[in-house]
Order: C-alpha cells, then sequence, then structure tokens
C-alpha cells in the first residue's frame, strides 16, 4: 500500500507543465462562464419580478400563485446550495487530514491500515456526494424536458391561434375540425373544397370514423356499384340504401373536389415558383446593375484617389524639394556664422594672450619690488635689533619687578581665600544660634499676602472725595481777576 502511495505521488508529479496550465485554463474559463450565468440569471430573475410581480400590475392577483411558487423554489435551493457546502466542507476536511497523515509517513502496518481507511472513507463520500448530485440532475433533466415538452405545445397552440378560427363541422353527431384560409390569397377550387367540407360534415360527410373507414375499404373493394351498396347495407349497421346513397354521390362530389384542390395547389405552387423565379431574376438584375454601378463608383473613386494621391505626391516632392533648399541656405548661413564666430574667437583669444603676458610681466616687476621692500625692511630691523639689545642690568631690573608683580598676586590670593573662609565661619556660628522651625500650612496659599493687606487698608481709609476736592493748579498773578 505504501508503495502504491509513492507510486500515487511519483505519478501525480509527472505531469508536465502544458497539462497543469491547460487544466488550469479550463478551470478558469468554466468559473467565468459560471459567473455569466449567474449574472444573466440575475437579471433574468429582476426582469420576471419587475414585469409580473409588480404591486401595480394589471395581472397582479393571476400572478400572486408563480410569486408563491418562485419563493418556495428559491427558499428549496439555498437550503440545497447549503447542503452541497456542508457535503464539500466535510470533503474537504477529509483530504486535508489524509495530507497531514502523509506528512508524517509511518513505514508500519498500523499506519497503512489508517491510511487505507482515510481513503475509503474519503472515497466513499465522494461517490455518495457524486451518486446523489447525478441523481438530482438527472431528475432535473426529466424536469427540463417535461416542461420543454409543454412550452412546446403551448407554442404550438399559440401559434395556431395566429393561423386564424377554427369553424366547426356540420354532421349527425359527429364533429370534425376544418381551418379556414383567407380565401382572397387562395385559388376558388380551394375555397369551394373548403366550403364543401363545411356544409356537408367535414372528411367523413357526417359520418363517424368507424362507417366511413368501411364505406372506403368496400368502394375500394367492390368495382360493380350494386354489389358495392349491398355489400356496404350487410357490413354498415345502422345505415339504410338512401344514406349509402347520398353518402356515395357525397363521397364522389368530394373525390371530385380534392382532385381539383390537388391540381389547384399544383398549378398555385408553380405559379408561385415562377413568380418566385421571375422575382429572383429581376433581384439579380437589379443586384448585377448596382454591382456595376457600384464597379463604376469605385472605379470612379479609385481614379479620383489616384489622381489626388499623384497630386499629393507632386505637393510633396515640391515641399521636399523647397526644405532641402531651405536646409542648404540654413546650413550655408550657419557655416558663415561659425566662421565669424571662429575668427572673433581667435581675435579675443590673441587679445587675452596680450592681457595675460602684460599680467605676467607686472606681476614679476611687482614681486620684484615686493622682493627689493622686502630686502630692505630686513636689514632695517635687522639695524634696529642690533641698536635695542639689553644690557646684563636691564635684564635683572625687568626680573625683579616680574618677581615683586608675581608676589603682589599671591598676596593678594590668600588674602581673598581667608575672606571667603571667615566668611563662612561667621554664616555657620549665625545658622547653630538660630533654630528655625515652620510648620506647613495649606490654608497659607489662598490668603492674602501681607503687602496686599496693608494696601487694601490704606484703601479704605483714604477714601477719595467730590470733584472739589481735586486739587488744582494754581492762577497765575497776571490771570486774576479775569473772569
Amino acid at each position: 500500500m505504501f508503495l502504491q502511495l509513492q507510486m500515487h505521488d511519483t505519478g501525480r508529479n509527472s505531469k508536465t507543465a502544458i497539462e497543469i496550465k491547460s487544466e488550469k485554463q479550463k478551470k478558469s474559463e468554466l468559473l467565468s462562464k459560471i459567473d455569466q450565468l449567474e449574472i444573466k440569471a440575475t437579471v433574468l430573475s429582476k426582469e420576471r419580478a419587475t414585469q409580473l410581480y409588480h404591486r401595480k400590475g394589471q395581472f397582479r392577483e393571476e400572478f400572486q400563485v408563480f410569486e408563491e411558487l418562485d419563493l418556495k423554489f428559491e427558499h428549496d435551493r439555498k437550503i440545497e446550495r447549503n447542503q452541497i457546502k456542508q457535503q464539500l466542507h466535510r470533503l474537504r476536511l477529509l483530504v486535508e487530514k489524509f495530507q497531514n497523515n502523509l506528512m508524517e509517513i509511518k513505514p508500519s502496518p498500523a499506519f497503512i491500515e489508517k491510511l487505507r481507511e482515510s481513503m475509503e472513507e474519503i472515497e466513499n463520500a465522494i461517490n455518495n456526494f457524486k451518486a446523489k448530485q447525478r441523481d438530482s440532475y438527472e431528475e432535473l433533466l426529466k424536469e427540463e424536458k417535461i416542461t420543454a415538452n409543454e412550452i412546446l405545445a403551448i407554442e404550438n397552440k399559440i401559434d395556431s391561434w395566429a393561423k386564424g378560427p377554427m369553424l366547426p363541422t356540420i354532421g349527425n353527431g359527429s364533429t370534425s375540425k376544418v381551418v379556414t384560409s383567407n380565401e382572397a390569397s387562395v385559388p376558388e377550387e380551394i375555397s369551394t373544397f373548403e366550403k364543401f367540407l363545411v356544409r356537408n360534415g367535414g372528411h367523413r360527410g357526417g359520418w363517424d370514423e368507424y362507417d366511413h373507414s368501411i364505406f372506403i375499404r368496400l368502394r375500394k373493394k367492390f368495382k360493380v356499384h350494386q354489389e358495392f351498396l349491398e355489400e356496404a347495407l350487410s357490413q354498415i349497421p345502422g345505415k339504410s340504401m338512401e344514406e349509402i346513397q347520398h353518402h356515395e354521390q357525397w363521397y364522389s362530389e368530394y373525390a371530385k373536389l380534392l382532385e381539383n384542390k390537388k391540381i389547384a395547389i399544383e398549378k398555385w405552387k408553380k405559379a408561385k415558383d415562377e413568380e418566385k423565379i421571375e422575382i429572383t431574376t429581376k433581384i439579380d438584375m437589379e443586384t448585377k446593375s448596382l454591382a456595376e454601378k457600384e464597379k463604376a463608383k469605385q472605379t470612379a473613386l479609385a481614379k479620383k484617389l489616384q489622381e489626388e494621391k499623384q497630386e499629393r505626391s507632386e505637393k510633396l516632392r515640391n515641399w521636399k524639394v523647397k526644405k532641402d533648399l531651405e536646409k542648404a541656405l540654413e546650413e550655408e548661413r550657419k557655416a558663415k556664422e561659425n566662421m565669424e564666430k571662429m575668427e572673433e574667437h581667435r581675435k579675443e583669444r590673441k587679445k587675452q594672450l596680450q592681457a595675460k603676458e602684460q599680467v605676467r610681466k607686472m606681476r614679476q616687476q611687482r614681486e620684484a619690488e615686493k622682493m627689493e621692500i622686502r630686502l630692505l625692511e630686513e636689514a632695517m630691523r635687522s639695524k634696529e635689533k642690533e641698536s635695542r639689545k639689553l644690557t646684563e642690568d636691564d635684564i635683572e631690573r625687568i626680573r625683579d619687578r616680574d618677581q615683586k608683580i608675581l608676589e603682589i598676586r599671591q598676596h593678594r590670593l590668600k588674602t581673598k581665600e581667608l575672606d571667603e573662609i571667615e566668611k563662612i565661619k561667621r554664616l555657620n556660628k549665625i545658622k547653630s544660634q538660630v533654630d528655625v522651625h515652620a510648620t506647613r500650612d495649606p490654608k497659607r496659599l489662598f490668603k492674602l499676602t501681607s503687602a496686599l493687606h496693608h494696601r487694601l487698608v490704606d484703601k479704605e481709609v483714604h477714601t477719595t472725595g467730590g470733584n472739589q476736592a481735586i486739587p488744582h493748579r494754581a492762577i497765575p498773578s497776571w490771570r486774576s481777576g479775569i473772569n
């Protein structure tokens, strides 16, 4: 069994890429076709519901029964769809379980037996599912065939209604159907025959089928008229000699009119064929004439197109010559401009070289002058240096001065350090003499400060007076007494 599984896997892996691609393509085409059919079914269902089940429709009550059946069928389809999904889900679980078992291969009899049972379970489930689907499909096909036959019968009945009304036959208790046709469009013999049938009880002359069939058989059997009448009288019960003779006269007239009808039909068919041939010939001639006209029109159009093409070619050729000439002139102008630019560039380059040479000479001259000045300055500095050399006494004096300055700075730093130490000691002594103890008072946060409190008190004491208490500026002496 294990070897069979390995061979099965090897055969499955030996599929070519082309076969896999073909299967994928077929699968995608099938799914696409299913999607298209679902879309069409949805559209048809909506259109049917709009036309038949509309609440304001004329035949709402008549189609209500069909609407209920449609809803019932839709409910049944949903139930069947859910059942199929459940069965497919169960099959998928079984296959996944089998695949998981294959991932952990253990070459032992128990493992192989387990795999065999899993495969048999999957195979039985698939076969049962296929059998159920096959039975349902066969039942659906039978119902479809029955429905198609019923629809065909209804269509035939509707077509027969469209052809014209059915006239009843006149006879002794028996009926026969004769289809009338448009008398204005059929030969006279056919109309006469149909009128004869209507007046005389149809194709059996008012007799039933059994008596009429015996009458026809005996008439063909006996050539002598008297023998035929006597045999018919004995073979056909309930019929008298006068009725048989009357039926014989009717049948003779019937056969004559029937023959005339057949001849008329043949003539009518022949006339129709001739008319058809004439119409066909006329159509062929008109078609040929139209074809010739179309051919002439196409020839003229082709000639016109050829002339237009030649004219366009000539214009294109002239345009190309003109463009080539303009291009040559443009190239000549550009070449001339390039020559002029090159000459100007050469002259400009020459001027630049001359200016560069002058600049180089001036730079050399300036550098020579700078070198001369630098040498003079060095000579002067050397001379000053020689003149400004210090003596030994001056050096000793400068050293003593620097030593004194250093001692003064060190003394200042030391004094500053001692003052800092003394200050720290004094602060520590004051801190040791004062015991600072402050309690936490959260309400103090919402109290007024002493400064704000005194300010508010001052405002209450020193109230402002009226407008007369406002101080005014003094009146100058030169303006006193003037109102």
